[in-house]
């Protein structure tokens, strides 16, 4: 090398890097090719700046691209569950994380619920999954506890410094942990819950993923209470609002798709229908409110008599159904003796003393060549009124109405 020459690339008063020339002679470089080095050190810091800036804008169009499919995605669910699941679904648009959790805030009760958590495949160790999911807790010291109190994410910057600060419970602690991020789920200034995200790598929440993610956090406590406003209405479309079972309209369509099932599985299946007897008298001689408690108290004891799988519902009036899967009538005539005695020994205050009432119940099952939901009704109601006719307070299955009936022909 003859000579060389050595041109900084200076940036606001920083060292980027050094443009470098040699020539093999040892002619020296000169003010004129000094000059011409130092343009050509500035045209390549403005190609570097500029590289920079079309690499932010790419990567800001990037994150905002996956902001937005995020936001979308909160948009089109209606049901909690399906909430919780997008929600998190849509921080992992924005970014990488470890563990998510989202906790249901009680101010009633001042109790955290968590409702859901997810951890990575790799990051199993990171937290007790079985501990921390449906855990139940008071206000506590904990950063879950304080977000909710203060209406603000917590740590600052994103970053856990202290391992020992706890995040839900001393009980449960989350282990290597360098970024956490925990967000209050806010809808019409009331805290919801909170969303909690967890890496081991640090620096995973800078200033404009926190933003993003606060945006986030308030779209999915808008989009909980939504789910709740969604749940609520439709309990109110299936529910009785007196006695709290099931509606006419929840039995009939419950009805109709286990009877299609059990078609075409050949299942077995029953309905039983119960009627309150004399309710009308109860009525006129205690008075209409005393009447709707009896119609409480039976149908508390009807779903407390019944399996998780089976229907309860008030077809009308003084009259209940029961859809029993996977029951014949023999089956469904146990369970209707049972429901019969505790309901003749439940006792009922009033004014004038304490009075009991009675049920007659006709029963039904999938046989005797019987197809379809309108029949199994038609003949738990024949049933009925058989049991009503002989004298009432009794159970009466269809079989044996078709069995008496030869009988009181012969008479």
């Amino acid at each position: 090398m003859g000579a060389f020459l050595g041109i900084p690339v200076v940036e606001g008063g920083h060292l980027r890097g050094v443009l470098c020339a040699d020539r093999r002679s040892p002619r020296l470089f000169s003010a004129t090719d000094e000059a011409l080095l130092a343009g050509a050190a500035q045209q390549v810091l403005r190609a570097i700046q500029s590289e920079r800036v079309f690499a932010a804008v790419e990567r800001s169009k990037y994150e905002h691209e996956r902001f937005y499919r995020a936001s979308a995605m909160l948009g089109r669910t209606i049901t909690l569950e399906r909430v919780v699941d997008t929600a998190i679904e849509a921080a992992r648009e924005i970014v990488e994380f470890d563990m998510a959790t989202i906790a249901l805030f009680d101010k009633d009760e001042k109790k955290h619920r968590v409702l859901r958590v997810l951890v990575a495949e790799d990051a199993t160790r990171v937290v007790d999954v079985k501990a921390l999911e449906g855990l139940e807790f008071r206000d506590n010291s904990g950063l879950v506890s304080m977000v909710v109190k203060n209406k603000h994410y917590l740590p600052a910057g994103g970053e856990l410094r202290d391992q020992a600060t706890p995040v839900f419970t001393r009980k449960v602690r989350l282990r290597g942990i360098a970024s956490l991020l925990c967000l209050p789920l806010i809808c019409a200034d009331e805290v919801m819950g909170t969303f909690t995200l967890a890496t081991r790598r640090r620096g995973a929440f800078p200033n404009d993923t926190r933003e993003m993610l606060g945006v986030i956090a308030n779209q999915v406590a808008v989009s909980l209470e939504n789910a709740k406003m969604y749940r609520q209405m439709e309990t109110m479309a299936t529910t009785d609002g007196l006695t709290g079972v099931a509606n006419r309209r929840m039995f009939q369509e419950r009805l109709a798709d286990l009877t299609g099932r059990a078609e075409r599985h050949q299942l077995k299946l029953a309905v039983i229908l119960c009627d309150i007897d004399h309710f009308k008298r109860v009525n006129d001689t205690y008075g209409h409110p005393v009447g709707d408690v009896v119609l409480r108290g039976v149908a508390r004891i009807l779903a407390d008599s019944v399996r998780k799988i089976d229907v309860v519902a008030r077809y009308g009036g003084e009259e209940f159904a029961v859809i029993m899967d996977g029951a014949d009538a023999d089956g469904a005539q146990l369970l209707a003796e049972r429901i019969r005695l505790d309901v003749a020994a439940a006792a009922f205050a009033a004014e004038a003393g304490p009075f009991q009432v009675t049920l007659s119940l006709g029963i039904a099952d999938m046989t005797l060549g019987g197809q379809g939901k309108q029949t199994i009704v038609e003949r738990a109601d024949q049933a009925l009124y058989h049991a009503k006719h002989c004298g009432r307070n009794r159970s009466v299955t269809y079989q044996q109405l078709v069995a008496a009936k030869p009988a009181r022909r012969a008479s």
